[in-house]
């Protein structure tokens, strides 16, 4: 389906849960206040009655993300249904972005799902700064995962977020560590969601500063290679990578953003960048199908031109953070 601005949006990202297992301060708040009640999360039927209203719209790629989608109660059910539905030639791909900590437990069960594509979020590859990044994760979990999965061929991309002073001295040590396991990269610019104790300012490194270091040390040429997401891939030219930008900050990718994000307490958000929603709870009762497929065509054909994100400014989006609309 075709937006106002004719972009085709036809790639969701739902996040099943706003709970983590780890708490990134870029990400939310330590004692994060604004966790979303148990009683207002979606049922994993809510989820399916939603996923078929996007599916019969023309959504064809479904990103399952979090907070930590792993973590949520009845994920497998819902993967399942996702399944299904690929089997079935309504989806084109099942896509998944985690933290890690869980893949060991569940890498089989996604590649028998047809997940063969994750994103795996990894700032740092020092076990005591990944500790220090995330507020006490291991550093050891997220790498065994990382290697089950790989290891039995799904697709492993890296995000990894660049924070000024915490990981800028690392970009080559992750450039050769994803070239030497044959996984593709992306460097993001952090983003200013949720009012945090730390300045996003003070984070804020923008891709650029990556882009020099790499070229300068292993030569970059632009690439064909694309995908659903807002990268901007280049390829290495002296070690075998295929390396991507995100830059929401400096040069913002909004005119050929094809995506909508749903809540885990059922908001559907046609830009993350921008307050506007639409409360989808109302339409989920059964015989609702139609009213639901009309307010998700009216979202999407509504979708706002842009975001206003500025890096300088305090965030207008102060009590949603990234663990609620799902990295």
């Amino acid at each position: 389906m075709l937006d106002s601005f004719g972009r085709k949006i036809n790639y969701v990202r739902v996040s099943v849960t706003d709970r983590c297992d780890l708490r990134c301060d870029y990400c939310m708040p330590l004692d994060n206040k604004n966790f979303i009640k148990k009683k207002e999360i979606l049922t994993i039927q809510n989820l399916i009655t939603i996923s078929k209203g996007l599916i019969y719209l023309g959504i064809k790629k479904f990103r399952i993300t979090g907070g930590e989608p792993l973590i949520r109660k009845g994920i497998r059910d819902y993967i399942e249904f996702l399944n299904t539905q690929k089997n079935k030639k309504n989806l084109e791909e099942i896509l998944l972005t985690t933290n890690g900590t869980q893949l060991s437990n569940y890498a089989e069960f996604l590649f028998k799902n047809n997940v063969k594509r994750i994103n795996v979020s990894l700032d740092s590859l020092d076990s005591n700064k990944f500790s220090l990044i995330t507020n006490g994760g291991l550093l050891t979990n997220v790498l065994k995962g990382i290697k089950k999965a790989s290891d039995l061929g799904i697709k492993i991309k890296i995000n990894t977020v660049l924070l000024k002073d915490v990981n800028d001295d690392e970009i080559i040590d992750m450039v050769k560590w994803c070239s030497s396991n044959n996984f593709k990269l992306s460097f993001i610019e952090v983003m200013p969601i949720g009012d945090t104790l730390k300045k996003r300012k003070d984070q804020y490194l923008s891709v650029e500063f990556a882009k020099k270091i790499i070229n300068q040390n292993f030569g970059l040429i632009k690439s064909n290679h694309k995908t659903s997401g807002p990268s901007k891939y280049f390829e290495c030219k002296d070690v075998k990578l295929i390396v991507g930008f995100i830059s929401p900050i400096s040069n913002h990718f909004c005119s050929t953003c094809n995506r909508l994000r749903v809540t885990s307490n059922g908001k559907v958000f046609p830009c993350l960048g921008d307050n506007g929603s639409k409360d989808l709870v109302p339409y989920l009762k059964a015989g609702q199908e139609i009213q639901l497929r009309k307010i998700l065509s009216n979202v999407i054909f509504n979708k706002p031109e842009k975001h206003y994100f500025d890096i300088n400014k305090k965030s207008y989006i102060k009590e949603r953070f990234m663990n609620t609309t799902g990295g």
